[in-house]
């Protein structure tokens, strides 16, 4: 069997003041590349000594100090949290000064997309049928819903439906309606039940939790029809008469959620969430520039980027 093709290099200097170098594959023992010697087996995407570190002494990489030299580092040598510690170093809070807003172009010169334009003024790239849960205890019930319709075959005759989907979180039971738990877990909610990409949106409690459907509802003036369902597993009779109860809602909503059209819509309709996903050595200098070269794109389209995760 033909191996796998080599990285052109073994190691990577993301930054002219780094002290150590990123490997791109498993690097053995002894070997030498580029006048410097491993002194061990160092993994694919870990860091490797690039000079000598003495202890105390702050360790680079991205031209940023990432934690101290716990002892004495030699070149070559790998570097990781068995020889690396955190310590006290002076910020720069005026870091972003130099930051320009983006350029934006000419409305006639902005790109398009074909969405689906909401009654709010928002815009999906998706029509999905949602089914919120109001605290944990009804996760299992919503994500059974998903299921049984997703499997039942009936979104056949709906092509403008993308899909059912559980939208559940561990939040909900023992909070107090009048505290910031509350409304910021209110906020969230209305932001998952409003977001464009859902066409329709049913959701689903226990009955007794601290987050009250109703409560809900009357925040925000909402009431219920053929795009919002509500329903709890205390009043309807336990699980198996709540999941047979949430899928017959899903099939009366199924009409009204397909009757929509795609049309064009600008770019600056576009809102893209970053958030990562699970970083690993190289994640920094692959993924993550290119999200960023993306929504620069985007911005200079008018739209939108959040960054959830600011670090990253």
């Amino acid at each position: 069997m033909d191996k796998a093709p080599q990285p052109a290099t073994a190691f990577l200097r993301l930054h002219a003041s780094d002290n150590v170098l990123v490997t791109t594959r498993i690097v053995e023992k002894g070997e030498s590349i580029n006048g410097l010697t491993t002194l061990g087996k160092i993994m694919r995407g870990h860091k490797v000594a690039s000079t000598q570190i003495a202890s105390g002494q702050p360790i680079r990489k991205f031209g940023q100090i990432i934690g101290f030299a716990k002892s004495d580092i030699a070149p070559g040598e790998w570097v990781h949290e068995h020889n690396v510690i955190m310590g006290e170093l002076a910020h720069d809070y005026a870091f972003a000064q130099a930051a320009k807003p983006e350029p934006l172009l000419a409305e006639k010169d902005r790109a398009t997309f074909q969405g689906y334009r909401r009654k709010n003024g928002k815009v999906g790239t998706r029509n999905y049928i949602g089914i919120m849960t109001s605290v944990n205890c009804s996760a299992t019930v919503a994500a059974h819903i998903a299921r049984e319709v997703e499997r039942s075959g009936m979104l056949n005759d709906y092509p403008n439906i993308d899909g059912v989907i559980a939208l559940t979180q561990d939040n909900g039971c023992v909070i107090d309606y009048r505290g910031v738990i509350f409304d910021t877990f209110k906020r969230t909610a209305w932001g998952y039940a409003t977001n464009p990409n859902m066409g329709g949106v049913m959701m689903v409690g226990l009955g007794c939790e601290g987050f009250q459907i109703p409560r809900f509802k009357e925040a925000y003036k909402v009431e219920e029809g053929d795009l919002f369902r509500t329903m709890t597993i205390q009043e309807t009779g336990g699980t198996r008469k709540t999941v047979e109860k949430g899928v017959g809602y899903v099939k009366e909503m199924l009409a009204s959620v397909n009757n929509v059209k795609r049309e064009t819509c600008l770019a600056s309709d576009l809102i893209v969430a970053l958030q990562c996903g699970g970083s690993d050595g190289y994640s920094g200098i692959t993924a993550n520039p290119a999200l960023g070269a993306a929504v620069d794109i985007l911005v200079r389209h008018g739209g939108t980027g959040i960054l959830s995760e600011t670090p990253e």
